[in-house]
Order: C-alpha cells, then structure tokens, then sequence
C-alpha cells in the first residue's frame, strides 16, 4: 500500500496568491501548520493568515485550492532541508515542492545541498533517484545512513586454581569432627601456571554522515594484580608461581603465600598480628589482641576475647572462649570445635560441634553437629540452612534460630529504621524550634542571639532532610535484596527444645513443647514443620 502525505503548492492568478492542498491519503502524514508559515515566510508571501489556512485544511476532505493573499508570491523552486540526528549516524531529507510555476531540483543540486550539509558518508542514491522519479513532499526521508561501529569484547582472567574454596570437616566413625583433613587449600607448585590473561577485542571502527571515524564503545582492559611470589611471563598473559605454597584470590589480587606460623600464642610477646596472607597460630589468641590476614586464620589453641578477621577461612582447632568479647570475621568458612559467648558473622558455612550463648551469622550454613551438636543460647542465624543435634534446653534458656534471609541486610535495615527514626525526631524537634522563634521574632520578641540559630536549626533540618531521602532510597535497595530463599530450612536431628524461638523468612514460630527429629520450612505464609 502507497502512503502519500498532504502537501500544498501555490500560484497566482489575477494578482493574488492561492494554495492548492492536497490531503493526506492511505494513513500518509498531516501537514504541520508551523511547517507551512515557514515555508510560506521563507518565499516572503505576505499578509496571510496562518489560523485561517489552518482551519481550511483541517476541514478538507478532498483536494481544495483556496486564497492566501492578495501580495503576489515570488516564484520559488523545489527544495531541501536535511536534518542529522545527534550521533552522526542518520541524515534525514524533507523535500518541499515548487510553486508558482518554479523548477524541480535536479540530482546534482541535491548533492549539493548534502554536500553543504557536510554529508560526505552513505549517500542513499535510490532514494534520490525515487524522489526524482516520484516526489513525495513534506514527508521525511532517510537519505545518508553511516555504518555503526562493531562492539569488541572486555579483557577477562581465566584461574587455575579454586577460587571458591569450601572447608568441610568429615565426620568420622565415633561421632567426631575431623578438623585436620579439611582440604580447602589450593596448593600449587613452584612454575605452576596460575592464571591467563585473555586480551581485550577493541571492536571495528564505523563512520559517520559527516564521513568522521566512530569508534567502538570503551571496552574494560583487564590487568593482573598481583602478590609476592608469582611473576608475569613474558608475553604478559600468564600469571607463574615462583614458590610452592598456596594460591588465593583475594578481590582480584592474586596470592601464593607461604604461611606465616606464630609458634606459639599471641599475646604481649607478638603484638596484633596483620599478614598478606595466611596465618598459623600454634597456640592460643590471647584476649584483647587481633589477627587479620588476607588468607586463612588456623588456629590450634583456643581463641579467647580476641578479634580474627580473615579474607578466606578461620579453622579453629579447639574453639572459641569468647567472654562476651570476641569477634571473628571471615570471607570464606568457618570450621571451629566449639563457639561460645562469641560475636560471629562469616561469607560461607559454619561447622561446629556446639555453639553457645553467641550470635551467629552466615550467609552460608550453620551445621552443629558431632558428639554435642547442640545450640543453646543467643541468636544463630542462617540464610540457608541451620542443621544441629538439639537446639534448646530442657531449661528454657533463650535461644533464637533463623534462616532465610540474608543477616547482614536484615543488621543493615535495622540500622537504616533507627538512623531514619532518630532524624525525624530531630527534624520534627527543630521544626517546632524554628516555628517558636518565627512566632516571636514577627512579634519583635525574639532575642537578637537566636537569630543565627534559626539560620543554624535551618540548615540541620535541610540537612538531615536530605539524609533521610537517601536512607529511605538505601532501604529500597536492601527490601529489594531482601528476598526469602524458598529452600530455607532449619533441621533437627534430636531434640528442639520448648521455649526456642524459630524465625523463617521473617516468620515466627516460639515452640510449646518439645520436638524430635523435625525440620522447619516456609509454607504459604507460616512457619510448619515436619518429621523426617
């Protein structure tokens, strides 16, 4: 089907100026009224009325020739405008026709006009050669098109080495943990290749109307970052170990580390202890003192009210004697005989034999299990899975198991409602300040000194006005990541004891009695259980 758009040509007769409209047919395009005033403007027909002509074509239905002006029109030829969109890519041509018995425009003055356009680049030649043949006026037309640019391919690193390292402690014959053969190091060798390098594509350049290079979008160049003991080969695409040790990726930073042993404790004789790497503690974590390490902590004494903070794993041989005092920080796992009176968050999954009077988060799973496996006291919480032995006591000793959301949102959320409750406060207190001191100071009672806190108690308000916006915006982003995992369980293998408290993606079951070789699940909006 042919779409034809409306269009007007004009001529005289008897000294006066008449326009011969055409409609638009087949669902062509309407004539614009401010294109016609300036087409008629630019042709220097004087004294019409734009408002009349406007209301006339509205109101054809069929072709109509009808009076503009009584000043005689100068001839004027076929024309061209050519609009270029803003990135250079499309230059689009609008045609107006001639009047009063003026002239087409011929190919070589179209290419001239493009030309003067600064169009030196994808010329359509069959969309001038079809205007030449059959003019369409007023209509816009796709005249030079440039040749985009092909996107390349961002650098990226492939690794050699397991970057996802996941201690799990085998449970052997007699009940017990063994916490040696944990395999959650990734030993490499002395020339061992670590990592490769694959190189940026940069893509293919394109060119615009106006003929100018167009470049592909900016592509991410990858570099190696790297520790001590590894070096780059030659042509810059592999990453070497130069010791035998053990590799890590730490952000995008890769490690080969020997360990750094303490041989005994660390206390006054060592002082806080901070290494690029791994850590072995022989003895125990004193109270008051701090081991940070890039890599693994493992530790084969006991960890007092001391802080650990690891980039990968924390393997407590003995446990934690925590006096209410200690924190422990890990991005990978943690594997510890036992936690107690303990403040401990890690990345991955907590394997323990008992955990008592703590509070316990991972985004991970919790598994208590062994010769005690018992959870008894503070608050454990899972995003996943808490699986223990007996959770409870016979006593009633407050103790809280959740899963199904992710801790440190849920830690973040709280902080953000308190933030935001605490400056409305203090924004709602202002106001009523500054409304007091408005009052007295239109009745010229207030005192010359609080003038400049009415311009101070301002600016607080603005100010935490504007806190509580982004708080608000904050806590829209973290509902968002707040989602339920739909798998959340929380699993007993003996004895739940009555009075625990068991949360489930934000639902709360406080238990009435005691229960025996259950799990508990997310079921249609309420926590329910089940035996298995």
């Amino acid at each position: 089907m042919q779409y034809t758009n409306s269009y007007f040509t004009l001529d005289i007769e008897g000294g006066q100026v008449y326009m011969n409209f055409y409609p638009a047919v087949s669902g062509g395009e309407e004539l614009k009224i401010a294109e016609i005033n300036q087409v008629l403007e630019k042709n220097k027909v004087k004294d019409f009325d734009i408002q009349y002509i406007g209301d006339t074509i509205r109101m054809a239905e069929q072709p109509a020739r009808f009076r503009i002006s009584t000043q005689v029109a100068l001839q004027f030829n076929e024309s061209m405008s050519v609009k270029i969109t803003p990135d250079g890519m499309y230059a689009i041509a609008r045609f107006f026709p001639p009047s009063n018995k003026g002239k087409r425009m011929t190919e070589a003055e179209i290419k001239n006009d493009l030309a003067y356009a600064k169009i030196r680049y994808g010329v359509k030649e069959s969309e001038i050669q079809k205007h030449l043949m059959e003019p369409e006026y007023f209509k816009n037309i796709l005249i030079a098109v440039g040749t985009k640019p092909i996107q390349g391919r961002d650098g990226f690193i492939t690794y050699n080495f397991n970057t996802d390292r996941k201690a799990k402690p085998r449970l052997k014959e007699d009940g017990t943990v063994d916490f040696h053969q944990l395999d959650n190091i990734a030993h490499v060798k002395k020339g061992d290749v670590l990592a490769v390098l694959t190189p940026v594509d940069r893509g293919t350049p394109g060119c615009n109307v106006y003929g100018n290079e167009v470049r592909p979008d900016k592509v991410r160049k990858v570099i190696f970052s790297k520790g001590n003991n590894i070096t780059t080969s030659e042509d810059g695409l592999r990453l070497i170990s130069d010791v035998d040790g053990f590799a890590t990726l730490e952000g995008d930073k890769v490690f080969v580390s020997n360990l750094y042993e303490v041989p005994a404790d660390v206390d006054n004789s060592t002082g806080d202890i901070e290494f690029n790497g791994g850590v072995i503690v022989k003895g125990n974590v004193r109270t008051g003192f701090k081991v940070k390490a890039a890599g693994n902590i493992e530790v084969f004494g006991v960890v007092e009210g001391a802080d650990l903070d690891a980039g990968g794993d924390v393997i407590l041989h003995r446990g934690i004697q925590g006096m209410s005092r200690c924190r422990i920080k890990a991005h990978g796992n943690l594997v510890s005989k036992f936690i107690e009176s303990a403040n401990v968050y890690v990345d991955g999954n907590i394997n323990a034999d008992s955990i008592l009077n703590s509070q316990v988060s991972a985004h991970g799973d919790i598994v208590v299990t062994g010769k005690g496996g018992n959870i008894i006291g503070g608050n454990v919480r899972s995003t996943t899975l808490i699986e223990a032995t007996t959770i409870g006591t016979a006593m009633g000793v407050a103790t809280t198991v959740e899963v199904g959301i992710d801790p440190t949102i849920k830690d973040r959320l709280k902080e953000i409602d308190e933030d935001i409750k605490n400056k409305t406060a203090e924004v709602n207190k202002l106001d009523q300040l500054v409304t007091v001191f408005r009052k007295k100071q239109s009745m010229g009672t207030l005192e010359p000194d609080k003038l400049k806190m009415i311009s101070q108690f301002t600016k607080t308000i603005i100010l935490n006005k504007a806190e509580i916006k982004e708080l608000n915006k904050e806590r829209e982003i973290k509902m968002s990541l707040a989602s339920e995992n739909e798998n959340a369980r929380i699993k007993v293998l003996k004895d739940i004891h009555q009075g625990t408290r068991v949360t489930v993606s934000g639902e709360l079951l406080i238990l009435k009695d005691k229960y025996s070789h259950c799990q508990y699940m997310k079921k249609d909006g309420e926590v329910v259980s089940s035996i298995w």
